[in-house]
Parts: structure tokens; sequence; C-alpha cells
């Protein structure tokens, strides 16, 4: 078997290729070989999660590849039941307890001419009709954090985010729904930030990739480190840049914003559609309008999309009823003279998908006086977008369009994401 003795959530699994364990006249099992495949073929395919779902007759098994789930070859019931042992035992979970859910975690080395590095494997547990459900994410622990410069902005509101963040304070938020890439947008802020001369300090649910030179903390709900009680303690400790994971509650919206007015600069997240809609999502919190106004510098609402592989990608006129659906929803097809768009195909290096990695739409409100005397105001959402209208704000299907004119993603993809 694979070198896995004394596993717990601090040791480290060796995940060898076939190859390697005939080498070294390693003998597996066919349940140990079966998890090891399950996780080969994850990384391979850059899975960001395994999902392992007993049913009635066998146990269906899905990779979520750029944010779709897509459907493997079942194992049977009895292989998935000792598949499920597996993944407790190298995760330290409770073999004998399935009746209510448990996480744990453990760390694969992966050892092969590609790859040798760590992955962090998340595993949740849940109990079903059917049986237990595995869901395992895979994080990768030394993937670098992507640049802010190649998230997808365009150059316009990558200066302005660049302007926003280089101030040695404010209150800077993203927006989107969950799975929209903001913790990915806050570490490539972070790591653009990040020097010796700037004591940066977080506090995540969980913290997903470790940045080095940055003091990372997760919370702890059932211990009581909560996001409002460990932002209060690390304003103790000097810092220059906090990051929040998310804004939750009220007590946190406020402790965040205190912390902006007294010489910070804070990161944070928030769930809602759009840029307008996080003021009034503060508002609605019971931040008080004034407070919002003397800390708030920006919002980025943004979403993730799938790009069309640049290998496969057919080129198609777009149809009538394509441009009769833009219309009817207020947006100019002649802006762009969208006439010719890229539609998927699917070849051997995207396995037939037709998509590969994803890219992000964004949205930036950037707070200027104006807008601040709305807020004040509390100005209803209908009248902030009025005023970003009028100011030419590059909203999140402007952006969408731009990058369908530019041949990176599919008209389908762009209404896909923001359900229009």
């Amino acid at each position: 078997m694979s070198d896995d003795k004394n596993t717990n959530n601090n040791s480290i699994y060796n995940l060898l290729s076939k190859e390697e364990r005939y080498k070294k006249g390693i003998n597996q099992d066919s349940i140990v070989d079966l998890v090891d495949s399950f996780l080969f073929k994850a990384i391979k395919y850059a899975a960001s999660d395994i999902h392992l779902e007993q049913t009635q007759n066998d146990m269906r098994i899905r990779y979520r590849i750029d944010g779709i789930l897509y459907d493997q070859k079942s194992i049977s019931k009895d292989q998935g039941l000792a598949v499920i042992s597996r993944i407790k035992i190298l995760s330290s979970l409770d073999i004998a307890e399935k009746r209510i859910p448990q996480d744990g975690k453990f760390l694969v080395k992966v050892n092969n001419s590609s790859k040798n590095h760590l992955i962090d494997v998340r595993v949740s547990t849940f109990p079903s009709i059917n049986g237990e459900k595995i869901v395992l994410r895979i994080l990768d622990k030394e993937q670098n954090c992507i640049e802010l410069n190649k998230l997808g902005m365009s150059n316009k509101t990558l200066q302005d985010i660049y302007s926003i963040i280089d101030r040695p304070q404010g209150f800077f938020l993203v927006t989107g729904p969950t799975g929209s890439g903001k913790t990915t947008t806050l570490y490539s802020i972070l790591s653009y930030l990040n020097n010796t001369e700037k004591n940066i300090i977080t506090m995540e649910d969980p913290v997903e990739y470790n940045i080095e030179g940055i003091t990372q903390s997760q919370i702890n709900e059932k211990a009581g480190f909560t996001f409002a009680k460990g932002l209060r303690s690390i304003l103790r400790q000097d810092p220059d840049i906090v990051m929040v994971g998310e804004i939750r509650d009220k007590l946190t919206a406020q402790t965040a914003i205190e912390a902006a007015l007294t010489g910070h600069l804070v990161l944070s997240t928030l769930h809602t559609n759009d840029s307008i809609g996080a003021v009034s999502r503060l508002i609605e919190m019971g931040v008080e309008p004034f407070l919002i106004n003397s800390s708030l510098s920006g919002v980025l609402a943004q979403r993730l999309v799938r790009k069309l592989c640049s290998e496969c990608k057919q080129e198609d006129l777009i149809t009538l009823q394509e441009k009769e659906h833009l219309k009817n929803k207020g947006f100019d097809t002649d802006k762009f003279n969208l006439e010719k768009i890229y539609r998927p195909y699917g070849c051997n290096k995207c396995f037939d998908l037709g998509y590969k990695s994803r890219t992000g739409i964004f949205e930036l409100l950037k707070i200027d006086d104006e807008l601040r005397d709305l807020i004040i105001k509390k100005s209803s959402a209908q009248k902030i977008k009025e005023y970003a209208i009028k100011n030419n704000l590059n909203f999140i299907i402007n952006d969408g369009i731009e990058k369908i004119d530019q041949g990176i993603i599919s008209f389908e993809e762009l209404f896909k994401s923001i359900n229009l």
C-alpha cells in the first residue's frame, strides 16, 4: 500500500502513480488504488471538488470542473462503502459514525513528472437516505495566487482598483454569490499589497491558501472566535491591512468600518448580486449611512465564467433570437457591433468540454462625493443605479459582452452566470 501510516490531519499521504508503485514493489489493494485514481484524475482535470454520492444501487461519482459537475463512471455500492471508509481513515474521521455530518482533511503529496507538491484535501460527509455522501474539496497549497492583473479585469477597472487599494485606509468590498471567485480576488489583492513594510492580518473561514509574509487565522465559532470578536483582537496587533473573510452581521460590519476609519485598509466580501446592492445591504444590516459614507471606498461585483477553449472554439454568427434576448434585457447590441461570436466545440486539450479554465466578469462602483450624498439620504438602489448609469458604470453584463466580442467566453455562458 502507499506510505500513509500514522495518517492524521498533520501527516502527508504520499500519492504515487501506478508506475512509481510498480517500481517500489508496492502491491495496493483495489480500494486504495481506486481512491488514488479518483485523486489523480481530479488533479489532472484541475477539478475543484469530487462528489461521491450513494444511490440505491451504486455510488455516483462527479467532478466539479470550472464550476460545472460532470458524471464519471459509477462504482458498486460495496466498493462505495469501502471507499468511504478509506477516505475517513485518511482524514481522521470516525468510521463508525454515519448519522451526523463530519469534517476532516488530509494532505496529499503528488509525485510525478508534472507535479511534485502538496495538495490539501478537505473532506465533508453528509448523511442521506441512501447512505453517506462525501465531498472532497481539492486545494493546491503551493499554487501561487493569481496575479490581480490576470483575473480578467479591463485595464480601466484594474487601474481604478489600484487607485483604491494603494490608499493607506478605506473599506473595500468584493461582492457576488457563492463560488464567484471573491476569495481569489482578495488573495490577489493581498499578494499585490504584501511587502515587509506592512503588517497584513486575515480572518478566514476557512484559510484556503497560505501566503508567505501574511498572518492568516481561521475563525472557530464553536470556540467563540468569530469574525466580529477576532477583528477587535486584530486591531490590537498593529495591522496596516486587514482582510475579513465575510461581512455576516451588523457587528462585524461596524467593527470593520471602525477599523477603516482609524487608519487601516480593510478588505472583505459580501453576498449581493451587484455592486449597488452592497450599499443597500449594509444599510439593511443597520449600519448608519454616515459610517458607510466615511469609510467605503469601492465595491467590486463579480462572477466566474468558463473560458472557451482557444484550441477548438468555432466562429459563428449571432442569431436574431440572441440579439432579441439582449435587447429585451436592455442591452444595446449596436454598441459593440456584435455580429460574430464564438461557440464551444470540444477537443483533447479541453477533455471534449469546449471550455478550459475560467475568467472573471466585473463591475466596479467607486464611491465619490455625489454618491455619498445619495447614501446619506438613504436613497433607493434604483436611484443609485440611475446615478451609476449617468456616470457610465461598466455594468457586469457589459463586461461580459465585451468578453464575448473578444472571443473569450460564449453567449450561453454569460447568461447562465448572471441568470438572464
